[in-house]
């Protein structure tokens, strides 16, 4: 039975960090890199037949943007770290008045500050099991785009993609300092679907 401890975090969730984890250890293994971008390719493998590479590319980063919209929406309990950000400013507030007026009850309102300040911790772990499932979902993609980019012999990407304004370049361009085109590519889709995702979210009231 699936259990949640006093932090928000159920059995899953525990779980899914530590997959988390190892998924993110791709990212300097290589053997892991590799085993993850296999399995990608299998699922997407029919997509690069009937979808332009740019094209493919550009979803990925949206269903991820829009993935992890979702799971902020579902999972994080935004309403309740708003409601005891305010009570510790209040709480500060009095502390101020009480140290300024020399009132002893000011070791009463530390005391409450420290539980709070428990609460509060407690609450920002729970709110990070939201990112923790979409690392499921964006660590494979970005390993598998790592992998096709950064290798010749995976024959997926095409060489060249074609970037409005600016015209034919290759996905392996440098684009400011170390970030390269498909980089910037990917990330700039997944940002602004995310962000629109979450105007979406909000607006329709999912989660709530």
């Amino acid at each position: 039975m699936d259990t949640t401890d006093d932090t928000g975090w159920s059995t899953a969730d525990r779980v899914a960090g530590l997959l988390a984890l190892v998924l993110a250890a791709g990212y300097v293994l290589s053997p892991i890199q590799t085993a993850v971008a296999m399995v990608w390719s299998a699922v997407l493998g029919p997509f690069t037949v009937i979808l332009p590479f740019s094209v493919l590319v550009l979803l990925l980063a949206g269903t991820n943007g829009v993935f992890t919209a979702l799971l902020q929406a579902k999972l994080r309990d935004s309403d309740r770290v708003e409601r005891l950000q305010g009570r510790i400013e209040e709480l500060q507030a009095r502390q101020r008045e009480a140290r300024e007026a020399d009132d002893l009850s000011v070791d009463d309102l530390d005391d409450e500050q420290l539980e709070l300040n428990r609460t509060m911790l407690a609450m920002l772990k729970a709110n990070f099991r939201p990112l923790v499932w979409s690392m499921l979902v964006t660590i494979p993609t970005f390993l598998w785009l790592r992998w096709v980019f950064l290798a010749p012999a995976a024959g997926i990407a095409p060489a060249m993609v074609f970037v409005p304004l600016v015209g034919q370049l290759s996905w392996t361009a440098t684009v400011i300092g170390p970030v390269k085109l498909w980089l910037a590519w990917y990330f700039g889709a997944s940002l602004s679907t995310g962000f629109v995702a979450r105007r979406v979210v909000r607006r329709v009231g999912v989660g709530q």
